[in-house]
């Protein structure tokens, strides 16, 4: 496995997604998700965040893999599972932590033939947040038994209109349809503006720009609280929080990631060329973004 350290990995996301945005369309990741969804920890049930996702679904393609499931070598040993012969880990995943460095205190200056003793002050530490890199193998490079395999692997939602709708009206909010084509999450009234269904070339752009404003709607101060800062900058990253939302949905629910607020892409290849933790960042609050959205959808058909 070649090596990478996390910032390599980082620039590396960046540039990829940069490339993408360029293009106008994040299908090298969505695509794969169509099938079953994000790739996930084999042990722990979980989805990866979507920093690993990206890096993990292009490792996916990379090295020819179909399924999603991934775990660290010890996690596929607690799973009672071991490394086929010849195979090795080929890719990482990133996982943040917070180091802290002491800052060295300077000690008082000794005043010649003076008596007293040298005072110290008490040491200080400042707080760091980084990336570990961690190896992993994914579910076709252990012997796990293709009869066993639906252990691990889980199928998407295929049809996409009907389950995002019933998605969409699990969640409690408040839509309002307008005669224009412009989209919007209206602040202060805390109410999404849509136009109707028909003004859209094809169903699936109207499901994308819904689920964008949702994703808007999640950073309310009385939800997430992202905050909502003013100035082109902040508007145009908390964008591309929303898209990048949109974007996993759609991977989930299965059609294109064709991105559908293209004005903005010269905004956000601004945001990340001068702030390379900017993925980073945005990443994680899609992510919140999206998990918030479904927690809140199944509380709706629970109700």
């Amino acid at each position: 496995m070649e090596k990478n350290n996390a910032k390599t990995i980082i620039k590396s996301i960046t540039n990829d997604v940069m490339a993408a945005l360029k293009s106008g369309n994040l299908g090298q990741w969505v695509k794969p998700w169509q099938s079953f969804g994000f790739p996930w920890n084999a042990k722990t049930y979980k989805n990866y965040g979507l920093l690993n996702s990206f890096w993990l679904t292009d490792s996916l393609m990379k090295f020819g893999y179909t399924y999603p499931a991934w775990a660290t070598e010890k996690q596929w040993k607690e799973l009672g599972y071991s490394l086929k012969e010849g195979e090795s880990a080929k890719t990482e995943v990133l996982y943040p932590c917070r180091v802290k460095i002491p800052i060295i205190p300077q000690r008082m200056s000794i005043v010649e033939d003076s008596t007293e003793e040298q005072e110290e002050t008490e040491i200080e530490y400042k707080s760091y947040s980084v990336h570990k890199v961690y190896p992993v193998l994914n579910i076709s490079q252990v012997n796990v038994p293709k009869s066993k395999y639906d252990w691990f692997v889980r199928t998407t939602i295929q049809n996409a209109p009907e389950s995002i709708d019933q998605f969409v009206q699990s969640i409690k909010h408040k839509m309002v349809e307008i005669g224009v084509v412009q989209a919007a999450y209206q602040i202060s009234t805390d109410t999404i503006l849509m136009p109707k269904k028909e003004l859209f070339y094809f169903e699936t752009d109207y499901w994308s720009t819904y689920l964008h404003e949702l994703g808007h709607w999640t950073g309310a101060y009385h939800r997430l609280n992202r905050g909502f800062s003013s100035g082109s900058r902040n508007y145009a990253f908390e964008e591309l929080v929303a898209e990048l939302c949109s974007a996993i949905f759609a991977g989930e629910f299965g059609f294109s990631g064709d991105l559908q607020h293209k004005e903005y892409i010269g905004s956000w290849l601004s945001i990340l060329e001068n702030n390379p933790k900017a993925i980073v960042k945005a990443g994680y609050l899609a992510m919140e973004a999206v998990d918030y959205l479904k927690k809140e959808a199944k509380r709706g058909v629970l109700k």
